[in-house]
């Protein structure tokens, strides 16, 4: 089964898609933001990360929202990976086992 929910403002979109593949439930979410750099990629996941080193917790984020989720979908048994949307955007794809 495939569910997609797309949701778009501003010219952008997100869209989360549903299904099963080699025995697992995988999750994925795109969109067409400014995307993460090819640097930022492999760092995302990390405590405190934060690609816009302006940014701080005064100006929005803390930098634990993507860790916390990774500690979550590894509890599970999951992983949790992030990719280019193409030219625009990035990818999060979710795997956890059935």
């Amino acid at each position: 089964m495939i569910i997609v929910l797309n949701i778009q403002k501003a010219g952008d979109s997100i869209e989360i898609n549903t299904y099963q593949k080699d025995g697992k439930c995988v999750i994925e979410v795109k969109d067409t933001g400014i995307g993460i750099s090819d640097e930022a990629i492999s760092h995302v996941f990390e405590r405190f990360y934060r690609e816009d080193k302006a940014r701080s917790r005064e100006t929005g984020g803390s930098g634990l929202g993507l860790s916390i989720a990774d500690m979550i979908i590894s509890a599970h048994s999951g992983t949790i990976k992030a990719s280019h949307n193409g030219n625009k955007g990035t990818v999060f794809t979710i795997k956890l086992p059935r």
